[in-house]
């Protein structure tokens, strides 16, 4: 009466010694701000490893200082821990863009005489959602989002203030679902550094499904005089690899490297 139970065990085991296991992921994604008058450019260029919850993002080019090329941002639990690396100088932060930048908002909003920055209540709309195109062999989703509000900046009670449009495209695939892919695909709406701002424009966002493959933003701040500033920022995925293997060690920090504390705020894969 055992043996056909035995048999059954056995074999369960061996479909499940014999079955692969799930591929890790590789992608390269480029992101680049330019002001459309004529100001300078920024790009960063990265190239990332992930593996369910353990994720790696390396810095291939950047002009961004904190960004440099060579050091790296690492998770290993789906991107709620997350660290910079810093192989050249032997060190590693944590690195919470969340807090750094309503810690930012907070000390400009904070300045009393010196500098002050309030913010109108924003109108979030929806304008459009439906099928995307097919991008890098995965179907997508097609988002567009415009974010309207004003600000209003004093130095030394000197004022300013600039009415501001933010129009977003997004295409997301709902066929990856690794979560730590979030550490740099992101699809939350640009953050504004206030952060009661940031928390009424998330939650009249919605719920945009999947991990981005591209988006669009394009900021235009408006002056009483007029005078328009313009700023476009553009992330895309240029390479996808499903069926990857991560190097080993990728989601280790080098032993013997010092953590040392994040100062200054600075942006991830989405502004």
């Amino acid at each position: 009466m055992m043996k056909p139970f035995r048999t059954a065990v056995f074999a369960a085991l061996f479909a499940l010694a014999a079955a692969p296991g799930f591929a890790d992921i590789h992608y390269k994604s480029v992101t680049k701000t330019q002001a459309e008058q004529g100001g300078q450019s920024q790009d960063i260029q990265v190239e990332g490893w992930v593996a369910g919850d353990n994720a790696r993002v390396n810095f291939k080019d950047s002009d961004n200082p904190m960004l440099k090329p060579g050091a790296y941002l690492i998770t290993k639990d789906g991107g709620k821990t997350i660290f910079l690396v810093d192989p050249e100088e032997k060190t590693y932060a944590e690195w919470d863009i969340q807090a750094m930048l309503g810690a930012a908002g907070a000390v400009m909003n904070g300045m009393g005489p010196v500098l002050k920055i309030e913010f109108t209540e924003p109108k979030v709309e929806k304008l459009l959602e439906e099928a995307g195109p097919t991008m890098l062999g995965l179907p997508t989703r097609h988002y567009r989002y415009r974010t309207s509000y004003t600000m209003k900046v004093k130095v030394l009670g000197m004022g300013n203030e600039s009415a501001v449009v933010q129009e977003e495209d997004i295409w997301t695939t709902d066929k990856l679902s690794d979560a730590a892919l979030s550490i740099w695909l992101r699809s939350d709406p640009p953050r504004t550094g206030n952060e009661q701002l940031d928390k009424l424009i998330a939650s009249d966002r919605g719920k945009v499904a999947g991990f981005p493959l591209k988006t669009v933003v394009v900021s235009t701040s408006t002056n009483k005089k007029n005078k328009q500033t313009t700023t476009r920022t553009t992330m895309e995925v240029t390479e996808l690899d499903t069926k990857a293997t991560a190097p080993g060690s990728s989601f280790e920090i080098p032993s013997g490297y010092e953590k040392t504390e994040m100062m200054m705020p600075v942006q991830g894969g989405r502004p």
